[in-house]
C-alpha cells in the first residue's frame, strides 16, 4: 500500500495537540509528526504531516481510528500496510555485516540495520474520532501522547586484550523482533540478527578516568572488591562496552541469543568474539516479568549499570598491526562541548551534560589537508599542499592520489578542514606571506539572506545584514607526526564554531495568558573571520590551539575564541519550531534538535537577543483572544564569549507588561 500523503478535502477542522510531557531531554524530538487516519468507510487512508506539537487538519464526515508517529526522521526503518489500522507494521531494513564472514547467521534469521536515530516516537493508543455529527462551527480536538517504542541495552565484556590497537568497533545481536505492530504493541515472531555501531574499546577499563562516581558506586554494589586487583580477574585489563536498540527480544525459550563484537586495527585486520551461553538469560532479567522501562533500570542498577556483562575468557585479543601500509589517514570527529546554559540576563553560566554533533564520522565524506615537511637539515616543504582526501569504500583508511613517500628524517605537521566541499570559505588552507614557518589559516564568511533595499528616496535605512540558514558546520584538524612512519596518520577533526539554541519562559505562571514567540535574533555578532591552525600547546594552563589526539579537548577558561579578524556584524535569525509555541513559566524549547545556529567564535561584545511575541487571553470557552505584541532586547552578560567547538543554549525571560 502507498502511504504518501494524502491531499484531504473534508470540511471539518481537526485541531491536532502532541504531548511531550513525559520526554525528558527535549532535544531528541523528531522535526515533525505524521498522523495517519484510517477512515471507517472510505478506502483509503489519510497522512498528515504535522509540526512536532500538532497542527491543523481538515477531514470528511466519518468515524475515524488514529495514530501518530515520527514517520520521516528515522533511518534504517520502513513501513508497510494493507491498509488496516490493524496492519500497520514498523520493520528494520535488511543489512549485511562483514561479521557475517567470522559468525554466520543462525538459522532462519534474517541480517537488518539497527534503527537511527536510536528512538522511534509513536502513540498507537486506540483512539475513535466521531466525526458523523459534529458542529459545525465546533473545531475537534485529538490529543497524542507520543512515547520511544525502542528499548536500548547496554552491555560491557571485560577481560579483554588489545584496546590500544582497535581503530573501529561494531557488533551484531541475534534473537531480536525486527518488526512491530503499533496498534497491537506486538513483535513479529520471526527472529532477526541486528546489526549495531555503538561499540567502544577502553583500555585499562577498571582505572579509565571516564567513569562518574555514580558509574563506580554501581560497579562496586555489584563488585565489593572493586579495589582489589588479586580477586577481580579479568577486570583489571581492557573493556569493551556498547548499546544497540531494537523492537525487542523473542522469547528466550525458543529461540538463540548471540551477541557478536567486531574489533578492526590500525592495519584493517578483523577479529571478533562471540557470546551465546548467558546473553539470552540476563536480557531476559532485564526485560523483567512485565517487560517495562522501570524493570529494565532496576536490573541495570543491580547490575553495575548494564543490560549484560560478559567475560571475555580469551575470545576477543586484538594484536598490533604488522601492516606498514603506504600511507593513508584515520579520521576521527570529536564531539560537540557541552551545552553552556546562559540566563538572559542574570546569573553565571552553568555547564550540562548534552550533545549535539551536526558532521559526524558519517556524514563527510572528504577532507582537504597540508603537510608542512620540516627539520632533517632542511627548509620546510610542502608535502601536501591542499590535497584532498576522500573515504574509502569499505576498511578504514582514508585514500588519496597520487601517493606521497615520508621523508628520512625531520617532521611533518598536518593541517586540515572538512568537508572538502565546504561552501564560504573565504580561504582555504594558506600561509601568511608563504611562510611555511607558521601554521596555515583558513577564512569563513557566514552566508546571509538577500538584503532588503528601502525604496529610493524614502530615508530609510537598509534592513540588517541577516546570516542565512545555508549554514554548514566547519571541521578543523592538526596534527604532527615524526618522520618516517609506518602507520596511518591519525587526523582527529573538531568543530570550528559554536553553536547556539534557544529556549525561553515566562518570569512567572500568568494562569489566563499566552505568549507565542514568533520571531527571535541574535544581533550585532561577526559572520566573518580567520582561524590561524595552530596546534594545542603540551601542559601548561590552558590551550592556545587545538587539540591533536582523541581524548583532548580544548581547555576553555572563557574565552577561547581562536578566531581573529572578525567582520561583518550581522543578526543570525533562529528559525523557530512555529510561531504557536505556548511559553509558559518553565523554559521550553523554540527550536527544533537539527535547528540551531552556527556563530563565528568571539568575545559578545555589544551582542544582544532580539524577540518578538504575542499574548493572548485565554478564554473560559477554551479559545484565545488576541491582546497585544510586544519586542524584548537584552544584552549578553557581560565579558561572555562563544568559545570555539561549544554549544550554548540561550535561556530567555519574558513577561507581561
Amino acid at each position: 500500500m502507498d502511504l504518501d500523503p494524502c491531499p484531504s478535502t473534508g470540511n471539518i477542522p481537526i485541531n491536532v495537540v502532541i504531548h511531550w510531557d513525559s520526554i525528558g531531554d527535549l532535544s531528541t524530538l523528531p522535526s515533525g509528526m505524521t498522523v495517519h487516519w484510517y477512515p471507517a468507510k472510505g478506502e483509503n487512508i489519510i497522512a498528515s504531516n504535522m509540526n512536532v506539537y500538532g497542527g491543523r487538519e481538515w477531514l470528511y464526515t466519518d468515524v475515524y481510528n488514529a495514530m501518530c508517529l515520527d514517520f520521516n526522521g528515522n533511518v534504517n526503518l520502513a513501513f508497510r500496510s494493507n491498509g488496516t489500522y490493524e496492519d500497520f507494521e514498523v520493520y528494520n531494513i535488511r543489512s549485511t555485516g562483514t561479521y557475517n564472514s567470522f559468525v554466520p547467521q543462525l538459522p532462519g534469521e534474517v541480517t537488518v540495520a539497527e534503527a537511527y536515530p536510536y528512538r522511534l516516537y509513536i502513540d498507537s493508543r486506540k483512539q475513535t474520532i466521531d466525526l458523523e455529527q459534529p458542529l459545525s462551527e465546533d473545531t475537534v480536538t485529538v490529543n497524542f501522547y507520543p512515547k520511544d517504542i525502542l528499548r536500548e541495552f547496554s552491555f560491557l565484556i571485560y577481560d579483554v586484550k588489545g584496546a590500544e590497537y582497535i581503530t573501529r568497533n561494531s557488533g551484531a545481536i541475534s534473537g531480536m523482533s525486527g518488526s512491530y505492530f503499533p496498534a497491537s504493541g506486538k513483535l513479529a515472531a520471526s527472529p532477526s540478527t541486528i546489526l549495531f555501531s555503538r561499540v567502544e574499546a577502553i583500555k585499562d577499563g577498571q582505572n579509565s578516568p571516564r567513569w562518574t562516581d555514580t558509574e563506580k558506586a554501581l560497579f562496586a554494589a555489584k563488585n565489593p572488591n572493586w579495589n582489589s586487583s588479586d580477586t577481580l580477574t579479568g577486570w583489571t585489563r581492557d573493556w569493551i562496552t556498547g548499546k544497540f536498540v531494537t523492537f525487542g527480544p523473542l522469547n528466550a525459550k525458543d529461540h538463540r541469543f548471540r551477541l557478536t563484537v567486531e574489533a578492526i586495527n590500525t592495519g584493517n585486520d578483523y577479529y571478533y568474539g562471540a557470546w551465546e551461553n548467558t546473553v539470552a538469560g540476563q536480557i531476559d532479567s532485564a526485560m523483567g516479568k512485565k517487560g517495562t522501562p522501570e524493570e529494565q533500570l532496576a536490573w541495570r542498577q543491580r547490575n553495575g549499570g548494564y543490560d549484560i556483562i560478559l567475560f571475555n575468557d580469551n575470545r576477543l585479543t586484538v594484536d598490533r598491526s604488522n601492516n606498514t601500509g603506504d600511507g593513508g589517514f584515520l579520521v576521527g570527529i570529536g564531539d560537540w562541548g557541552d551545552i553552556v546554559n546562559v540566563p538572559m540576563p542574570g546569573s553565571t553560566a552553568r555547564t550540562g551534560a548534552l550533545r549535539a554533533a551536526i558532521n559526524t564520522y558519517t556524514t563527510i565524506p572528504d577532507f582537504v589537508i597540508n603537510g608542512i615537511h620540516s627539520g632533517g637539515g632542511m627548509s620546510p616543504s610542502l608535502v601536501f599542499n591542499e590535497q584532498y582526501v576522500y573515504k574509502p569504500e569499505s576498511g578504514l583508511i582514508w585514500d588519496y592520489a597520487p601517493k606521497k613517500f615520508w621523508p628520512s628524517s625531520g617532521e611533518i605537521d598536518f593541517y586540515a578542514y572538512a568537508p572538502a566541499g565546504i561552501k564560504h570559505l573565504t580561504k582555504g588552507l594558506y600561509n601568511n606571506g608563504g611562510n611555511l614557518n607558521v601554521p596555515p589559516i583558513i577564512g569563513y564568511s557566514m552566508p546571509h539572506k538577500e538584503r532588503e533595499e528601502p525604496p529610493p528616496g524614502t530615508g530609510e535605512r537598509p534592513s540588517p545584514l541577516i546570516v542565512d540558514d545555508d549554514q554548514e558546520d566547519l571541521l578543523v584538524a592538526v596534527q604532527n607526526r615524526t618522520s618516517p612512519q609506518s602507520n596511518p596518520v591519525p587526523i582527529n577533526f573538531r568543530h570550528a564554531f559554536s553553536r547556539v539554541t534557544v529556549k525561553a519562559k515566562t518570569d512567572k505562571d500568568y494562569g489566563n495568558f499566552n505568549i507565542k514567540v514568533t520571531c527571535v535574533d541574535l544581533r550585532n555578532v561577526y559572520a566573518a573571520g580567520k582561524l590561524e591552525l595552530k596546534p594545542d600547546g603540551v601542559g601548561g594552563s590552558y590551550s592556545t590551539g587545538i587539540p591533536m589526539e582523541v581524548g583532548d579537548h580544548f581547555r576553555y577558561n572563557g574565552n577561547v575564541t581562536l578566531w581573529t579578524d572578525l567582520d561583518s556584524l550581522s543578526n543570525y535569525r533562529f528559525r523557530l519550531i512555529s510561531g504557536a509555541v505556548v511559553i509558559e513559566d518553565q523554559y521550553t524549547a523554540l527550536l527544533n534538535s537539527v535547528d540551531g545556529i552556527f556563530v563565528i567564535p568571539q568575545a559578545a561584545g555589544n551582542a544582544a537577543v532580539y524577540v518578538e511575541y504575542d499574548i493572548y487571553s485565554v478564554l473560559p470557552t477554551g479559545g484565545e483572544l488576541y491582546l497585544d505584541s510586544r519586542s524584548k532586547l537584552q544584552l549578553l552578560p557581560v565579558g561572555f564569549a562563544f568559545e570555539i567547538g561549544r554549544q550554548y543554549e540561550l535561556q530567555l525571560t519574558l513577561d507581561i507588561p
